[in-house]
C-alpha cells in the first residue's frame, strides 16, 4: 500500500510542476534565466522520453547554434507580439474565444467573460482557489487556467500525504477531511481538462504555430497539447479504474444466495 501511495504522491507532484512550468510560458515573457533551464540539455532529454520527438527536436536543434543573448530578447518580443498585444499576430489566449457558439450551432469567436468565464469560475471556487491579486490575467487565460491545474495537483499531493500520515479525525474535521480525500482532487482534474483545457487549448496551439516566429513558442504549444491529451487520458483511464474497483468493492458485500 505504502509503494502504491508513493507513486501517486511522486505522479502527483510531478505532473503539477509541469503545469507550474508551462503556465509560466504563458503568463509571462522568459527571462535568460528560464530560456536556460528549458534548452538544458539533461531537461529536453527528460521531455524526449514523455512526449513526441518532433517539438523536442525543434527545441533540441534550435539551442545547437542559439546566441542566447540575442535570442531571449527575439523570444521575448514574440511573447509580446503573441500573448501580450492585441494586436497583429496576437493569439487572444482565453478559453472564451475559442469556444464561442451561433444560434444555429457552428462555432465563432466568443465574447470575453462570458458562460466559460462563469463555468471555469465555478470550478475555481469548488475547488477552493482564489487567483491572486497581482494576477492581471481573466480567469479563462491559457496561463490562469494551467495554474489552476498545478493547484489541484499540489492539493492532491497534499491530501495524499495526509491520508498517509494518518489525516484528519473526530467529529469536527469532516469538513478537512472531505479536502483531505486525494480523490477529489482527481476527479475535479479531470472534469477541468475534459470540460475546458483540453477542449479549447488545439485550437490555439494550431494558431500559435501559425502565428509565432520562433521555433520556442511553436514547440511549447506542441508540447503543453500533447501533455494535456496525455494527461485527460490517464485522468479519464484512471477514473473508469476507479468506478469498477467500487462496483467490485459493493458486489462482493452483497450477501451471496445460498
Amino acid at each position: 500500500m505504502k509503494n502504491n501511495t508513493d507513486s501517486a504522491y511522486q505522479d502527483a507532484v510531478a505532473r503539477g510542476n509541469m503545469y507550474r512550468f508551462l503556465a509560466a510560458i504563458y503568463l509571462q515573457p522568459p527571462t535568460q534565466e528560464m530560456l536556460l533551464n528549458v534548452i538544458d540539455a539533461e531537461f529536453l532529454d527528460d521531455l524526449a522520453s514523455l512526449f513526441n520527438k518532433s517539438p523536442i527536436a525543434q527545441l533540441h536543434n534550435y539551442t545547437e547554434s542559439v546566441d542566447l543573448e540575442k535570442e531571449t530578447a527575439l523570444i521575448q518580443q514574440d511573447y509580446m507580439d503573441l500573448f501580450a498585444v492585441p494586436a497583429g499576430r496576437y493569439v487572444t489566449p482565453f478559453e472564451d474565444v475559442y469556444r464561442g457558439t451561433r444560434m444555429d450551432g457552428h462555432q465563432e469567436r466568443g465574447p470575453l467573460l462570458g458562460v466559460q468565464a462563469i463555468a471555469v469560475k465555478i470550478m475555481y471556487r469548488m475547488a477552493g482557489a482564489e487567483m491572486e491579486r497581482n494576477c492581471k490575467e481573466l480567469p479563462t487565460h491559457i496561463g490562469v487556467e494551467l495554474s489552476f491545474m498545478n493547484f489541484l495537483c499540489e492539493k492532491e499531493a497534499a491530501a495524499i500525504n495526509c491520508k498517509r500520515e494518518g489525516g484528519p479525525s473526530g467529529p469536527s474535521d469532516k469538513k478537512m477531511a472531505a479536502a483531505s480525500d486525494p480523490s477529489v482532487y482527481r476527479e475535479l482534474q479531470s472534469r477541468f481538462l475534459q470540460a475546458h483545457l483540453n477542449d479549447w487549448f488545439p485550437q490555439l496551439s494550431q494558431v500559435i504555430q501559425e502565428k509565432a516566429n520562433t521555433h520556442f513558442y511553436r514547440a511549447l504549444a506542441q508540447i503543453t497539447e500533447e501533455f494535456i491529451s496525455q494527461d485527460t487520458a490517464n485522468q479519464v483511464s484512471q477514473t473508469i479504474a476507479n468506478k469498477r474497483a467500487q462496483v467490485v468493492q459493493r458486489s462482493s458485500a452483497i450477501p451471496q444466495p445460498g
